[in-house]
């Protein structure tokens, strides 16, 4: 038994609505964006503490 779609005309997503579901999905991937950044600038400065060690830390890591 199919569910009519929403006034909007869109289809719910399980029991939430479609506005719900699309709003945690940039959630994810902001964070996942967020998580790939954190690790390369991580990795840069690892790097850079090898090449020139001492000075003055931009970044607290």
């Amino acid at each position: 038994m199919l569910r009519r779609p929403l006034r909007s005309g869109l289809d719910r997503i399980g029991p939430f609505h479609p506005y719900l579901v699309f709003a945690a999905v940039l959630l994810l991937d902001l964070a996942a964006a967020l998580a790939i950044l954190t690790g390369i600038l991580w990795a840069c400065d690892k790097t850079e503490d090898v090449i020139s060690p001492g000075g003055t830390e931009w970044l607290p890591f």
